[in-house]
C-alpha cells in the first residue's frame, strides 16, 4: 500500500487555485462529502480523514494533466468522478485525495462526413443519445441508469447493459480513439479519424474497459450508427425454468438475436405493473426489442422470436404493437429496482451473475437459492429476480431492512458478493457490466489467477508508479478500505 503524503486541506486548495482558477475548484463540505459516496449503503458514513482535500471540475485535457502532475510532484491521490452510479464500489475510496469531477468535460461535436462523434465524459449518457437521435443516429449505449449516468464511466467500465452481446456488441466495438491523460499527466491521444480499426496495437483498448486504473479519459471518438425500425413483444410463463428454456431456445435455434431481452420474475412483475398501472402479469415474463433495416425486416424478425419462444409452451407470447402498452411494459423493467425497496422498505444489495447458454436453467435455480448457506442472507429469503437475459445475466436483489444494525448490513453485502463470485466461478463467467475490481477484486485473482492479477498490477504500476490515480479500484478483499 503506498503511504501518500498528508497536507492541510487549505494548502492543496490553495495551490489548486493558483494553478486553475477559483471556479473550477471547491473546499464545499457539501460538495467534497457528494463526490465521495455511492449507491451502496454500508461505509457511507465517511470518517473525517476520508473526506477529499477538494474537488475540481476541468474542461479539458490540459486541465486534467496540470492536476496530475501536481498530485505526483504531491503524491496525493486522485479519483474521477462521473456520476458516482457505480455499483461495485469504484467510486468509493479511503485515503484523502483529489477528486476531479468531470462533469464541465462536456463538449459534443457529429461530424456526418467523417462519419463519427466526439464528446467529453461528462455527459449524462441520455444528452448524447437524445444528441444523436435528433440526427437520425442510435448510440448503442444502454443503461439502466441512463438518466444519470456519465458517459466516460460507461466506456471505462465497457458496459453493454441492457444490450444483448451478441446483437449490439460493447463499447469498444464503436470507439475509435480517444484522448486520455495519463497518471502522471502525459496527454495521449489514441486511434485515428477513419472508420477503419486499427489492426495490432491500438492504445484505445487499453483504456476502454480499463476501470480507470491507466488514465483519465478526457474525449471519446465514436462511430455514428444509423437509426433502425424496432419491433417489440412479450412472453408470460409459468415458471422460471421455463423462460429460461425459451432464451436457451433463441440462442440454439439461430433466431436473429433481439436488441433489448429483459426479465422479471413474478414477484418483481406483480409490484411493477401495479405501479405502472398495467393489470397483473400471467407470470414470469421477458419483453424484447428488435431492429431491423425498415419496418418489413423488423416485423419478420420479431416473428420469427415469437414463434421460436411458442416452442417452449410459455402461457403467451406476442407481438406488441400498442407502443403505450409497451412504454408501460419496459418502464416496469427500468423501475423494477426502485420499485421492490420502495415496496420493501429498505436499501438493496444485488449483483451479476452471468451463465452460459447450456448452463441457463441451472443458473436460474442456483440464483433462486443464493441465500442458501449465507446466514445474513437466509434472514431475508429468496432474492428478487430481474436481469438482462437475453445476455445471460440474472441480478438477484435482496432488499435489507433499513433498521438492521450497520455491521448485518455489512455483513449482507460481503455475503452477496462472495455468492456473485461463487456462481461466476461455477459457470466459469464473469460480469458484463460492473468493471472487474473495486470489490470484485478476490474474484478477479480466484477467475483468472493470482499471475494476472499482478499483470494488471505491473502495468498500472507502469504508467502509474506512485499509485496515485483511483489508487483504490484494485482491492483484494471484498469491503476493503470501506
Amino acid at each position: 500500500m503506498t503511504d501518500y503524503e498528508k497536507y492541510e486541506e487549505d494548502v492543496v486548495y490553495t495551490d489548486l487555485v493558483n494553478l486553475l482558477e477559483e471556479t473550477k475548484v471547491t473546499k464545499s463540505l457539501y460538495e467534497r462529502i457528494n463526490n465521495s459516496l455511492d449507491p451502496y449503503v454500508p461505509g457511507n458514513e465517511l470518517q473525517r480523514g476520508e473526506i477529499p482535500y477538494a474537488v475540481v471540475r476541468p474542461e479539458n485535457s490540459e486541465e486534467v494533466s496540470i492536476v496530475m502532475k501536481y498530485a505526483n510532484e504531491k503524491t496525493i491521490p486522485v479519483y474521477v468522478r462521473g456520476s458516482g452510479t457505480s455499483l461495485h464500489g469504484a467510486a468509493r475510496f479511503k485515503e484523502k485525495g483529489i477528486v476531479i469531477n468531470v462533469r464541465n468535460m462536456n463538449h459534443l461535436k457529429i461530424e456526418e462526413e467523417f462519419g463519427w462523434v466526439e464528446f467529453g465524459p461528462g455527459h449524462r449518457v441520455l444528452y448524447v443519445k437524445e444528441a444523436l437521435e435528433k440526427r437520425g443516429y442510435f448510440l448503442p449505449l444502454v443503461p439502466g441508469s441512463i438518466r444519470i449516468a456519465s458517459i466516460g464511466g460507461i466506456i471505462s467500465n465497457n458496459t453493454s447493459a441492457h444490450g444483448v452481446d451478441t446483437e449490439l456488441g460493447k463499447p469498444r466495438d464503436y470507439i475509435l480513439g480517444l484522448e486520455v491523460v495519463l497518471p502522471t499527466g502525459e496527454i495521449v491521444k489514441t486511434g485515428t479519424k477513419s472508420l477503419r480499426r486499427i489492426a495490432g496495437t491500438d492504445l484505445t483498448q487499453y483504456f476502454v474497459g480499463g476501470d480507470g486504473l491507466m488514465g483519465v479519459i478526457t474525449s471519446i471518438r465514436m462511430q455514428l450508427m444509423p437509426m433502425f425500425e424496432s419491433t417489440y413483444g412479450v412472453a408470460y410463463f409459468k415458471d422460471l425454468e421455463s423462460l429460461a428454456r425459451a432464451v436457451q431456445r433463441i440462442y440454439l435455434d439461430k433466431v436473429p438475436p433481439p436488441m433489448f431481452l429483459e426479465m422479471l420474475d413474478e414477484r418483481v412483475a406483480k409490484i411493477a405493473f401495479k405501479i405502472k398501472g398495467l393489470s397483473e402479469p400471467k407470470g414470469p415474463l421477458i419483453m424484447f426489442q428488435v431492429k431491423g433495416r425498415d419496418k418489413e425486416d423488423a416485423n419478420k424478425k420479431v416473428t420469427q422470436l415469437v414463434e421460436c419462444i411458442k416452442k417452449e409452451s410459455p402461457i403467451e407470447a406476442k407481438e406488441i404493437t400498442d407502443m403505450e402498452e409497451w412504454h408501460k411494459i419496459w418502464g416496469a423493467r427500468e423501475s423494477s429496482l426502485p420499485y421492490i425497496c420502495q415496496g420493501g422498505k429498505g436499501v438493496f444489495a444485488f449483483c451479476e451473475v452471468v451463465s452460459t447458454v447450456p448452463g441457463l436453467v441451472a443458473c436460474m435455480q442456483d440464483v433462486k437459492g443464493m441465500s442458501k448457506g449465507k446466514p445474513t442472507l437466509e434472514k431475508l429469503g429468496e432474492p428478487y429476480l430481474f436481469g438482462h437475459i437475453g445476455c445471460l445475466t440474472f441480478h438477484p436483489c435482496f432488499i435489507i431492512p433499513a433498521d438492521w444494525p450497520e455491521e448485518d448490513k455489512r455483513k449482507a453485502y460481503e455475503e452477496v458478493f462472495d455468492k456473485e463470485a461463487e456462481l461466476n466461478l461455477k459457470y466459469d463467467t464473469a460480469g458484463g457490466e460492473w468493471g472487474q475490481f473495486a470489490m470484485r477484486g478476490p474474484f478477479f485473482g480466484a477467475k483468472w489467477g493470482e499471475s494476472a492479477y499482478d499483470f494488471v498490477e505491473k502495468i498500472k504500476t507502469a504508467v502509474d508508479p506512485k499509485n496515485i490515480l483511483n489508487p483504490n479500484v484494485m482491492r483484494k478483499t471484498v469491503l476493503e478500505n470501506r
